[in-house]
């Protein structure tokens, strides 16, 4: 009896090891989630960042009515993209890796082409003569502008990762 549930526990020990570890060093199919959690998180800050410089600025503008669509434009869909990830995952649906692959390509573009209007906008605020400064505004605008540039970095590892993933046929 012993050597029959050892057969069944070697048989599914196998079938785990082989679904969810790859052979690049165990947690290959476990990076894309995780990234996912990352870029969520990125975009949720960036948001609560860079509203209070757009909304609230009554007096001085810090950020210009064209860097707020940007930014608005870029850090809401991809917060739902990677939302709509992980559910797809939850409900055991795969994303394709080159659908994948091409919306992290566009979010690093637009990460990077948002992080560039914020950081020329606060640029221009800070070096405008008007009295007093706010800069609470400044730091908070600065702040997304500098997180902006970490998102897009995250979202260039994440293709470079999803990419090798995917042509080695780790993920579908």
């Amino acid at each position: 009896m012993a050597s029959t549930e050892q057969g069944g526990t070697d048989q599914t020990d196998r079938g785990l090891r082989k679904d969810y570890f790859s052979s690049s060093g165990g947690v290959g199919k476990f990076l894309p989630p995780v990234f996912k959690l990352l870029e969520i998180a990125v975009a949720v800050i960036c948001i609560g960042l860079i509203d209070d410089p757009v909304n609230n600025s009554r007096f001085r503008v810090f950020v210009s009515a064209r860097t707020a669509a940007l930014a608005y434009s870029t850090f809401v869909p991809f917060l739902i993209f990677p939302v709509v990830y992980l559910l797809g995952k939850v409900l055991q649906e795969n994303v394709p890796w080159k659908l994948q692959s091409l919306l992290n390509l566009t979010a690093f573009i637009m990460y990077i082409a948002t992080a560039a209007c914020i950081l020329s906008d606060w640029s221009e605020a800070k070096t405008r003569s008007y009295w007093p400064p706010n800069t609470q505004r400044m730091d908070f605008q600065c702040g997304a502008g500098a997180l902006a540039i970490v998102g897009a970095l995250l979202f260039l590892i994440d293709l470079v990762v999803t990419v090798r993933l995917g042509t080695k046929g780790d993920i579908e």
